[in-house]
């Protein structure tokens, strides 16, 4: 773009030195300084905006309701998923593992982790999901389960019969593909924090 502009101009600029005599060429001579200027605003433009390109999320994220999203493959502990959200940022901070706030955003996320996943109806269960950011602080405990950033749940939704703290030691949450290959359930289930699985961060857009 910007070597286009200047060969345009340096024609402008060769024609203006010409001689100047027949009312016609007066009239182009005037046409060409408008056309120069114009260029010349378009030059500005072009520049701005290459170096100011506005994106809503990080490169790889997905954009939802005002937050960025995105699915991590890699098959790891709760803990673990955690770390490897807070080593993403925005410019407006760091990412965590993804807390979820309506049935909206519940249903976003797992849709993010079934088409990333390549889950279609065929596949064969048992397939747990993904690990989200709700978790107990004390293992075994029956305190209310809380998020990443230390806030309440305002939103769950638990499977049937879950959370049960089977085995006394489930204390993170994950979505859960649960015999559904309808995709219709979209439910919660606490499990053990040591169990591997993919896993959802989120952070705040840029």
């Amino acid at each position: 773009m910007e070597k286009c502009i200047t060969s345009i101009i340096t024609n402008i600029h060769q024609f203006l030195q010409k001689p100047k005599s027949s009312p016609q060429r007066q009239i182009k001579l005037i046409n060409m300084k408008l056309l120069l200027a114009s260029i010349a605003v378009l030059a500005v433009v072009v520049h701005g905006l290459d170096g100011n390109v506005y994106r809503p999320c990080p490169q790889f994220w997905l954009s939802f309701n005002g937050n960025c999203y995105r699915y991590f493959g890699e098959r790891v502990t709760w803990e673990a998923a955690r770390d490897r959200c807070r080593d993403h940022y925005s410019s407006n901070g760091r990412a965590d593992l993804v807390s979820i706030h309506t049935e909206q955003e519940n249903a976003f996320a797992y849709d993010l982790f079934r088409s990333s996943a390549g889950i279609t109806p065929s596949t064969r269960p048992p397939y747990y999901g993904a690990w989200i950011g709700a978790y107990q602080t004390t293992s075994g405990s029956t305190e209310p389960f809380i998020w990443t950033d230390g806030s309440g749940l305002d939103f769950e939704k638990w499977l049937t019969g879950q959370p049960d703290n089977a085995g006394n030691n489930e204390d993170c949450v994950h979505l859960w593909r649960r015999n559904a290959g309808d995709d219709i359930l979209q439910s919660w289930n606490d499990n053990q924090c040591g169990r591997d699985m993919p896993f959802i961060c989120k952070v705040a857009p840029n």
